[in-house]
């Protein structure tokens, strides 16, 4: 049975009532061999790119909603780069932080950029 979080305070004519919102995946996406990515400089961009493309076919199995991915995603994050995101969410705006976003950037650090340096 899915864990639920439920959010009360909504009101409609005068009831107040409880909305009941599924969890974001997190625990269901180590079940379906979803893994931690840490980087390091001599990350082959290859594996980077590897992870990506296996945490996005995770996230389309489990029928993720964007906003789950992110919370998955993030979860995923070890050491350096979780340390990285960080920085990132900090000096970008809230409203631009996304799954695309996210897919944007990782593409950006530890992809493409390591073809070029």
């Amino acid at each position: 049975m899915p864990r639920t979080q439920f959010r009360s305070g909504i009101r409609a004519r005068g009831v107040t009532f409880s909305v009941r919102r599924e969890r974001p995946p997190v625990d269901k996406i180590q079940k379906q061999w979803a893994e931690e990515f840490r980087a390091s400089k001599d990350d082959d961009p290859e594996k980077a790119k590897f992870w990506l493309e296996n945490t996005i076919r995770v996230f389309d199995e489990l029928s993720c909603r964007p906003e789950e991915c992110m919370k998955c995603v993030v979860s995923l994050l070890r050491d350096s780069a979780y340390q990285w995101w960080n920085t990132i969410v900090s000096v970008v705006q809230r409203e631009r932080v996304n799954w695309e976003f996210f897919q944007e950037e990782f593409w950006k650090k530890y992809i493409s950029q390591r073809f070029i340096d």
